[in-house]
């Protein structure tokens, strides 16, 4: 197994520092409401667990629980959705890829295990050619430091602290440097790192690199060969040029780069990297569905959905319930019955047709419980209404999505 280098970090003497420092100066409840129950419980993302250490940070640098996406699973545990603003599913360390973090440190900073906050060495460089051309074109940022400017952007709720977040100025890098300076003596450099390989952006709506080797390769960040590590570690940079799904011969270069440069640190031995620069991208592109249309039961989704926005259990506001339902990493066991659903379906099917005058509609709740077992319509959901296709979902009241 491949293992990173872990050469004594560096941090300075007093006086060093001193030059530095003068330079730089949830389970939830059951809803019970509404005729009938859609679902039995939720669980909240296991990466919260993480941000318990993280709590006593900064105000103004508050490491939040990453956006996640939340599943909804039927009775039986099979998924039927997902809900998010960001495809992100939060993973520990130990579960990516030893190569994949290599690649990462390799191509965004190499002497990541051996600085503190700040690389003295790369940001000098970056120091002197912005200088000559009066303007931050070139990037001197530890891993440390990007994480903090993805973190001030994760928090950013306004297009001014948007803005802020990604100004390019010295007085911007010497703000986050600060933070990163905070960071480093609280967090060790794999608790950093951890972090870090989640909240990056990959491209093509992937966020974090546990839904990055989902998409690009349908395989997990545990599972990534050298090369597929390579191809994604190096997206980061500049998620939209290097995008390999639109840009598959600027993404193959820049993997390529990622792989000489393992090479050059004595990551990976010659003929392995010799042999993954010869090969073909190889992408296997998952597509991620987001909502209800996609779904095997697409009305009690878009049911369950109303509840749920509708529920204060779910946080005070319709904006904080939002938020939850699509950033909060939840798991929502439902009450749907997949085999009732299916018989449900089949039932309306065999006697109304999509575009009939009539529309046909079927519920299922059990007695005793009030749980809804299968929600089923004549009419597809869908925009095309010269299918038949509708939003409306018939079977319910109003206040769930229904029709008067």
């Amino acid at each position: 197994m491949l293992r990173l280098p872990r050469p004594a970090r560096d941090q300075g003497g007093w006086f060093q520092q001193l030059v530095m420092f003068a330079v730089v100066s949830v389970l939830s409840g059951l809803l019970i409401a509404g005729m009938a129950l859609p679902w039995v419980g939720l669980l909240t993302k296991g990466a919260a667990n993480s941000a318990d250490a993280m709590k006593n940070f900064p105000l103004e640098l508050q490491f939040n629980p990453l956006n996640e996406r939340t599943r909804v699973l039927a009775s039986d545990g099979t998924p039927i959705a997902v809900f998010y603003d960001e495809n992100r599913l939060y993973v520990p360390l130990e579960r990516i890829d030893p190569k994949m973090q290599q690649a990462m440190v390799a191509i965004e900073d190499s002497r990541f295990y051996e600085h503190g906050a700040l690389d003295v060495k790369g940001t000098l460089r970056a120091l002197f050619v912005n200088q000559a051309s009066s303007d931050v074109v070139q990037g001197g940022s530890s891993i440390t430091q990007q994480l903090v400017k993805l973190t001030l952007l994760e928090n950013a709720t306004t297009p001014r602290a948007r803005a802020a977040a990604t100004e390019r100025s010295y007085t911007r890098k010497l703000e986050e440097l600060r933070y990163a300076i905070w960071v480093e003596d609280h967090l060790t450099k794999e608790e950093i790192l951890e972090h870090y390989l989640n909240a990056a952006y990959f491209g093509d709506g992937a966020y974090g690199v546990e839904a990055a080797a989902r998409h690009y390769f349908s395989t997990t960040a545990a599972d990534l060969t050298l090369r597929q590590a390579a191809l994604l570690a190096g997206v980061v940079k500049n998620p939209t040029s290097y995008d390999p799904t639109n840009n598959e011969e600027t993404a193959r270069d820049r993997r390529n780069v990622v792989l000489a440069r393992m090479h050059e640190l004595h990551l990976v031995g010659k003929h392995k990297v010799n042999k993954a620069m010869r090969s073909p991208l190889n992408l296997e592109v998952t597509t991620n569905s987001n909502g209800c249309v996609d779904s095997e039961a697409p009305f009690f989704c878009a049911y369950l959905l109303k509840y749920l926005l509708d529920s204060p259990s779910m946080g005070k506001t319709i904006e904080e319930r939002r938020s939850r339902i699509y950033g909060g990493g939840l798991t929502i066991t439902t009450t749907l019955d997949l085999r009732f659903q299916q018989a449900a379906d089949d039932s309306v099917s065999q006697h109304v047709y999509p575009r009939d005058r009539a529309i046909g509609g079927l519920a299922m709740v059990e007695p005793g419980t009030g749980y809804v077992r299968a929600l089923a319509q004549s009419r597809p959901m869908g925009p095309r209404k010269s299918l038949g296709e509708t939003f409306v979902n018939y079977t319910v009241s109003e206040r769930y999505g229904g029709s008067r």
